[in-house]
């Protein structure tokens, strides 16, 4: 059985505050050589020929890279026992991307959503190959900074969703998505090394391609695990769990779109949107990518090319990242689609939350609420999830504030959403002393119901 890797909200968070506490001069020195390194790492946009050749050799064997990023990788392991400044020197001394590294890597099962359950075979690195990665994806993203268009590290999916609006409002009235399939294991390390340069071939083999975990010649990763049978894990192409790997993702989107020169598009991750001023114009932009995927050196990439949608259309909206766009009144309105929504369905899935996930949750749903003010049903939306989280607190711990709130937070999904029955917004809940406080919870919402009822009649 593979491993199931835990959620980041599930491993303790006091690895920085640990080693903050024990030697404060440690970590005032890392902020120092922290800032020093984003100023060599800009630097290397300035430089051209042998000069950024020779610099980015440099800076991957520069000793004060290697502490910085020493010190993140063993804080993302968040591992108490590492939490001092000679564990941090000690991993930097054994820093050398460009050397292969055998330290063993877990393979696991990740799971994203929580109502629609996508669950992919990921790659857990040690504290030596994610220093390693960690250094190389910054040296990345200096030498191939992302076009315009690209949003993934360019301000995000807000920014994005605004610069497809702008170009609505410059005329470009149709749009086409194009997914990327299997992005990720398309990848082949030939073209990957001449696309990545002047990173060193030997740095691109050994930590974004890492041939030491490999099988052999048909590039499947092999991972050294606690499980009994490694080889299932069958991936070829980049590694997913790489912190190389999202930057050497827009790195390939970049070349792929300078290469078919394209016009007026829009990307976030894996996921492109092209616009154009007609259906035509959108299908000729559409062909020319197509074309240049099948050839591409680092690939080949296969796209699926949805339809040519218009944003002013009455029966079909603009799909792109798990969104909707239509125009209204001129403007265009962004909804989250129903895949979106249904990662935010905790409830449905699980009533056995703490009261940290139920926060958490809480702030995901008001933080998306917000993020679309033009979205029709946004109100009635947050209201009965909000609701359904503060009955499962109340299930969990019947105290009197959580019985105000969540009776009070019932009633507002009630009369939001249209219900006709209080019983259709409550969780079932999973146990018998879960029922019990459901019902109770349905009494004292009929009665302050009744309580509103009389003053408005009054």
């Amino acid at each position: 059985m593979a491993t199931r890797f835990n959620s980041p909200s599930q491993r303790t968070t006091s690895w920085y505050e640990a080693i903050a506490e024990r030697d404060p001069e440690f970590v005032e020195r890392i902020q120092s050589l922290r800032s020093r390194n984003r100023n060599r790492l800009a630097r290397l946009s300035t430089l051209a020929g042998r000069e950024r050749h020779g610099e980015v050799r440099k800076l991957l064997r520069s000793g004060s890279m290697h502490v910085v990023y020493a010190f993140d990788a063993l804080k993302a392991k968040r591992r108490p026992d590492t939490a001092n400044a000679e564990c941090v020197e000690a991993l930097a001394a054994r820093c050398n991307p460009f050397m292969p590294s055998r330290e063993p890597v877990r393979h696991g099962y990740a799971t994203s959503g929580r109502a629609i359950r996508r669950t992919r075979i990921v790659q857990d690195f040690g504290p030596l190959k994610r220093m390693h990665q960690l250094l190389v994806a910054d040296v990345l993203r200096s030498l191939h900074p992302p076009r315009q268009d690209q949003f993934l590290f360019g301000g995000g999916m807000p920014m994005a969703l605004k610069a497809i609006e702008d170009a609505f409002r410059q005329g470009y009235t149709h749009a086409a998505e194009v997914d990327l399939i299997d992005f990720y294991g398309r990848m082949r390390p030939p073209g990957l090394a001449d696309l990545l340069r002047p990173l060193p071939r030997a740095v691109t083999d050994n930590v974004v391609w890492d041939h030491a975990v490999r099988r052999g010649l048909d590039d499947a990763l092999v991972v050294c695990s606690e499980d009994d049978d490694p080889s299932a894990s069958g991936l070829v192409g980049l590694s997913l769990g790489a912190a190389t790997s999202p930057v050497v993702g827009e790195v390939i989107i970049r070349s792929l779109l300078d290469t078919a020169c394209m016009g007026q598009v829009v990307t976030y991750a894996d996921n492109i949107l092209i616009l154009g001023r007609g259906q035509e114009d959108v299908a000729r932009w559409a062909a020319q990518l197509e074309e240049v995927a099948q050839g591409l050196e680092a690939g080949p990439l296969a796209l699926r090319i949805n339809d040519t949608v218009a944003f002013t259309s009455r029966h079909l909206p603009v799909q792109f990242a798990s969104h909707w766009g239509s125009a209204i009144r001129h403007r265009l309105n962004w909804e989250p689609n129903g895949r979106k929504l249904a990662e935010h369905l905790i409830v449905e899935r699980s009533t056995v939350l703490t009261d940290e996930e139920i926060g958490e949750v809480e702030s995901k749903i008001s933080h998306l609420a917000r993020a679309y003010p033009m979205w029709r049903t946004r109100e009635s939306w947050e209201a009965c999830r909000l609701a359904e989280l503060a009955a499962v607190r109340y299930y969990n711990r019947a105290t009197p504030p959580n019985l105000s709130d969540a009776k009070h937070k019932l009633i507002i999904a009630y009369l939001t959403c249209g219900r006709q029955d209080l019983r259709e917004i409550l969780p079932d809940g999973t146990t018998r002393q879960h029922r019990e406080r459901r019902m109770a919870l349905y009494n004292a919402g009929l009665e302050l119901l009744a309580v509103i009822s009389a003053e408005q009649a009054a």
